[in-house]
């Protein structure tokens, strides 16, 4: 394998990481606002939130991947 293709996997390892920390930040956060809010329509927020977020990072990923196959 060579340099670039490492460097391409980190990258691609680092964002899908990061996405998957910042989708873990707002389920965190409506876990703690539970009791406060309306549960139904902020659970579906959320969770709209959370798919926006893992999808943009998958997408990213696949971005950075094929970079090496052009």
């Amino acid at each position: 394998m060579s340099e670039g293709e490492l460097y391409r996997l980190r990258r691609v390892v680092e964002r899908l990481m990061a996405g998957h920390r910042e989708a873990l930040g707002v389920i965190g956060q409506e876990v703690e606002d539970q009791e406060v809010e309306d549960q139904e329509s902020s659970a579906q927020e959320t969770l709209a939130e959370v798919q926006d977020i893992l999808e943009g990072a998958l997408e990213d990923a696949r971005t950075i991947l094929e970079e090496g196959g052009t």
